[in-house]
Formats: C-alpha cells, sequence, structure tokens
C-alpha cells in the first residue's frame, strides 16, 4: 500500500466546521469552543476569519467541498494549531501562531427517523468510510490556504511517500527510520520560516484503497511517549534472505499436504483448526529444510513468524 507522509506538527489539533443555515464554528479535539471558552486562543483568532475564509478561499477553490455543502452535510476542516507558545521544544515555537490544514471530513445528518442502532452505525463511522462520514482526498483541499491570515495547508510542506509490504512491513522500517530522523533533525515547516530546530515526526496516511481510514504516525525519540526504542533499524540482509527461504519453502505443494494432514486427523478444514494446520507446516518445514536453515544461517523462530505471515491467508482462501 502506497502512504504519503507528512510532516507531524506539535501543537494543538483543532479544526473549523461550516454547515449550510447553521453557520459555523470552531473546535478542539474533544469540545466546542467559543473565543469566551478557547483553547490555546484558536476561536479568539479563527472565529472572526471563518466566514470569509470558508466563502472566499474553500468554496471557490474546491468544487467537492462545495457540492457537499450545498447538500447540506457538515464540512469540518481539521489542522494543528501551533506556533508561539502552544508547544515547546519545536522549530515552529516562536513562530506567530498559525493553523495548517491536515484533512477534511464530511459528515452526512442522519435522517430523523432512524433508530439508536443507526445512530450508533453513524457514531462508528467516526473511524470508518461510511454513507454517514469520510475523508475528502488532498485533491479536493491540498491547496486551500490563506497566508496572509496565517491559515496554511500541510501540502504547502515537504511530503513523502512509502510503499509498504505488508506481507513484510519490518522491509519499510528502515525507511520510516530515515524519514523520521531527517525531519527530528530539521522541521521542514520550521526551515520553509527560516527557522532552524527539530521536528516531531511524520503521520503517514493511505488514500487508494482506505481513502484516508488508515493512518499511523512516526515520532522522533525526543517526542517518544513511551519508553521503547521503535526506531531501531532493521537487518533487512536478514529478512531478504528469510523471505526468499520462505518462498522457496513454504510452498503450494506443501500446504496442501497440510490440509491433507488435518483430514487425516478427521479435523474439519476451519479456522478453529489452524493451529494444528501451522504446527504441522511449521514443522515440516524445519525437518525437511533444517540443512538449507543452517547453512543460510536462519532461525527457527523467524521462520515460524513468515511461515505463519504467509500460510494464514493461504488458509483462509481454502476454507471448507
Amino acid at each position: 500500500m502506497k502512504f504519503i507522509g507528512t510532516v507531524k506538527l506539535h501543537g494543538s489539533n483543532s479544526a473549523i466546521g461550516y454547515q449550510k443555515d447553521s453557520g459555523h464554528w470552531c473546535q478542539s479535539r474533544n469540545n466546542v469552543i467559543t473565543p469566551q471558552k478557547d483553547n490555546a486562543g484558536f476561536a479568539q483568532c479563527i472565529d472572526p476569519l471563518a466566514d470569509q475564509f470558508f466563502n472566499d478561499y474553500v468554496l471557490p477553490q474546491s468544487p467537492a467541498i462545495r457540492e457537499q455543502y450545498e447538500q447540506g452535510r457538515k464540512i469540518v476542516i481539521f489542522g494543528e494549531w501551533c506556533g508561539g507558545n502552544i508547544q515547546k521544544n519545536v522549530a515552529i515555537c516562536d513562530l506567530p501562531k498559525m493553523f495548517v490544514i491536515f484533512k477534511v471530513r464530511v459528515r452526512v445528518e442522519i435522517p430523523a427517523a432512524t433508530t439508536t442502532e443507526n445512530e450508533a452505525a453513524a457514531d462508528k463511522s467516526d473511524q470508518e468510510d461510511s454513507k454517514y462520514s469520510f475523508w475528502l482526498e488532498p485533491k479536493d483541499w491540498s491547496h486551500i490556504k490563506w497566508h496572509e491570515k496565517s491559515i496554511y495547508n500541510i501540502y504547502d510542506f515537504p511530503i513523502y511517500e512509502i510503499d509498504i509490504d505488508f506481507q513484510s512491513p519490518t522491509l519499510s522500517q528502515n525507511k520510516l527510520i530515515e524519514i523520521t530522523q531527517e525531519v527530528e533533525r530539521q522541521c521542514p515547516v520550521g526551515a520553509y520560516f527560516n527557522k532552524t530546530g527539530i521536528g516531531e515526526g511524520v503521520v503517514w496516511t493511505e488514500w487508494a484503497q482506505t481513502r484516508g481510514g488508515l493512518t499511523f504516525k512516526v515520532k522522533g525519540e525526543q517526542h517518544s511517549v513511551s519508553k521503547v526504542k521503535t526506531l531501531a533499524p532493521v537487518d533487512t540482509e536478514k529478512l531478504a534472505n528469510i523471505q526468499e527461504f520462505i518462498d522457496y519453502a513454504c510452498t503450494e505443494n506443501r500446504m496442501l499436504q497440510g490440509l491433507d494432514y488435518l483430514r487425516e486427523q478427521q479435523l474439519t478444514i476451519e479456522m478453529k483448526n489452524i493451529g494444528t494446520f501451522l504446527k504441522w507446516l511449521n514443522s515440516d518445514i524445519i525437518k525437511e529444510e533444517k540443512d538449507t536453515m543452517e547453512k543460510s544461517n536462519i532461525d527457527g523462530k523467524d521462520v515460524a513468524r513468515a511461515v505463519q505471515n504467509k500460510a494464514r491467508t493461504w488458509f483462509q482462501q481454502h476454507l471448507s
């Protein structure tokens, strides 16, 4: 899957919401806010600009947003409220406060006659693409900005791309580390404003298949919220050797023999018996290919993990 990486800004998650005939509102991560009941000064700064920004810069430049808005749907423009004294120890501190757009969500109003079950489904849709709620693709909003009023777009700054093979995701880890450390050494957003200093990390989002629903972030060590050493490099040569070995040893014919073994044991080809299948398959590979493993310096534990990744998917395709 292809992921697009954008610079993670160390600030406060904020948003401006719009709905036709209802006006606009400002929000923090968990609350609707106002200039009187604010969060880090976001509403006080953005509330007076919100209508002009939407009418002069958003609707004219995004037909997709205009179409959804005219149908009465809620448009929520998410971004990071950052700079100034909102956070510490990053390059963008002490710059003028700014709102940097990083995503736009459309929320469909639930028909009044729906049941609580439908409302629950709508709540669930906040995490999933659905007819009730979805992210708009970057092509529909990545050009929206108003620099004169300190409203920027995360696509104003450098972006990154990476392909991740989820059969062997650790093969991508070194590149993720390299990009994260580069951002941590010098924040690209800080550099845009001629400010030296560290960055927080990178947010990675997949658009082609999940329409923005699959996202993860990689932070530099100075911003990690756990004690786990998450930036340890991977021995890619070792992983490549293991993958080659699995392609060689965990074949279609061997897995078919595993199904025969289940039948021999009077077991059905169902998920409840996959443990027996995987145990037989792993044992058979180690027994038959032990000399190859020793010659290639491949550990049995690594083989077991790699076999499981490949064989589980194959087994699911061959269920009774």
